[in-house]
């Protein structure tokens, strides 16, 4: 387009005047002898600027539906959020030119990658999508997006790898199916870049260990295992600069997330999820997701030393490395019922005659009929002890972590002993929690794929306000629809069943009142002269 006279000067003499020129709205300001182009679109949510209120004196203009306010000579937003398009201009003989053409590439690129570093400080998700549109409609990458919001937030997870970087593949995994839909796409982006900003706002930097010694094997099992955060993330940023990269560490790091009942699963399906993001990413992202990945492996929770669990040691070491040669599925009677000790037992047992894979999907169908017939009285009551205060993510973890030991059990078999073990542990400790009346036939789906394709529309419209509930949601579904196709036909039904009911259940997000009541409880056994009252 370049420049053009767009107006007389005497057009202006009421100080305003609005200026068509193909798609654009280009809003002329006179103040004294200075005559400014803008957008006349706020980039908020497109209201007319020519409505807004100027300041002489300041030469800002304001837009009065949500009293923005913009620097008249550069478009910049003083009060708001996103900055507002200016145009250069000159006034000779009495003429008004305009540049229309747009400022150089890489001055818009960086432009917009400010703008979304600001809206993911605030984690404004209005905004987030709006520079993912920039980006997009610019034709610039926006994949770099989601790969900043990575770098920005690595090194405020104050515990290493939350649930953000793990629903971030997922999320990339279903952006891959709309490379022609971007409205479905940037749905999916912007859900990703949204959890990172939630679990980063207002955090601090929490500072990783600089490069240390060699990375080695067993120097890093052993700082895991004895919970040295700083020696396990300079062995991982040491690795890094050797030139090593995930796939020279993953085995490592599925050692290392299975030898315990570790974080209820959440850290071999973080190991899984960042092998995936690496990948959709890029090699760059390794600085960043790996020394967060090491640690929240020392963080993590270890199950295994709880008595509940502490049968686990005592199982694993009688359970055979390799398994059997029958290739039919072992009976489940023994797994349904009887608990954590039980259900352990039955993998010991299992293994000495069947195949791994068979083992696996018996314990894959137990852990999606426990959430089939999960009583959801559980999830809603207040009044029920710390130890039954179970929801649904407590049975989607199940079958997430189920399709995390598939893909690393698959890749590192000496592992598979570990990871059947613990979705046995999933098993059992699910079994208090059923209800017993729950019929199959309720929520059984007829065909797979056009299920599977109406659930994938509605995560792009899912209503919950906090991602971690989104991120099971997502999660859930990619699990089950990549479990589906290998499984027996009777478990691939069982799965489908159980993301259904999970899908039209309701989900209890906040539990104020049970956890005023269990605080009663405990700290009212210091106060027994207090008991009961209010």
């Amino acid at each position: 387009m370049g420049w053009e006279v767009v107006a007389k000067l005497d057009d202006l003499k009421d100080g305003r005047l609005v200026i068509r020129r193909d798609h654009l709205q280009i809003l002329l300001i006179k103040l004294q002898d200075q005559v400014f182009a803008i957008d006349n679109r706020c980039p908020h949510e497109g209201y007319p600027l020519a409505e807004g209120t100027c300041d002489d004196f300041q030469k800002e203009i304001t837009c009065n539906w949500h009293n923005w306010k913009f620097r008249l000579s550069d478009g910049e937003c003083l009060l708001g959020g996103d900055h507002v398009r200016s145009f250069p201009v000159k006034v000779e003989q009495g003429a008004v030119w305009v540049d229309l053409d747009w400022p150089p590439l890489p001055i818009r690129e960086a432009r917009i990658l400010v703008g979304l570093q600001r809206a993911f400080e605030k984690r404004d998700t209005g905004r987030i999508c709006r520079e993912l549109t920039r980006l997009q409609f610019h034709q610039l990458d926006p994949i770099q997006a989601v790969r900043r919001s990575v770098a920005w937030s690595h090194d405020r997870l104050e515990f290493g790898t939350s649930h953000a970087f793990a629903a971030a593949a997922d999320w990339m995994a279903l952006s891959q199916r709309h490379t022609n839909d971007w409205e479905r796409r940037v749905v999916c982006l912007a859900e990703a870049i949204d959890h990172m900003a939630h679990d980063t706002l207002r955090r601090p930097q929490y500072a990783y260990a600089e490069a240390g010694r060699s990375f080695s094997e067993s120097a890093f099992l052993e700082a895991v295992e004895q919970e040295r955060v700083d020696t396990a993330e300079a062995l991982v940023r040491r690795g890094l600069v050797d030139g090593l990269h995930f796939d020279r560490m993953e085995y490592c790091l599925s050692v290392a997330a299975l030898r315990h009942y570790n974080d209820f699963g959440h850290s071999l399906i973080y190991v899984q999820k960042t092998g995936e993001l690496i990948g959709q990413l890029g090699a760059a992202c390794e600085q960043w997701l790996l020394p967060a990945l090491a640690r929240h492996l020392c963080y993590a929770t270890r199950e295994d030393l709880i008595p509940e669990f502490n049968g686990y040691a005592a199982a694993l070491a009688e359970t055979p490395a390799a398994g059997g040669e029958a290739v039919e599925r072992p009976a489940m009677s023994g797994l349904q019922s009887g608990g954590i000790r039980a259900a352990l037992s039955w993998v010991t047992a299992s293994l000495a005659g069947h195949r791994v894979e068979s083992v696996f999907d018996a314990l894959l169908q137990a852990n999606a009929r426990n959430q089939v017939c999960f009583d959801t009285s559980y999830q809603d009551s207040f009044e029920r002890p710390v130890n039954d205060s179970v929801g649904w993510l407590s049975f989607t973890h199940a079958l997430t972590f189920s399709q995390a030991v598939a893909e690393q059990c698959h890749k590192f078999p000496d592992q598979w002993p570990q990871g059947l073990l613990q979705m046995a542990c999933f098993v059992g400790r699910n079994q208090r929690f059923l209800d017993p009346q729950i019929d199959l036939a309720h929520w059984r789906v007829a065909e797979a794929e056009p299920f599977l394709a109406e659930v994938r529309e509605r995560l792009l419209d899912h209503g919950m306000r906090d991602p971690i509930f989104s991120a099971h949601l997502v999660k859930t579904t990619m699990a089950v629809e990549r479990l589906v196709p290998h499984c027996h036909a009777d478990t691939a039904e069982w799965l489908l069943a159980a993301l259904h009911r999970f899908l039209e259940a309701p989900l209890k997000q906040k539990h104020v009142r049970r956890l005023a009541r269990q605080a009663i409880d405990l700290v009212g056994r210091d106060f027994p002269d207090r008991a009961g009252s209010t």
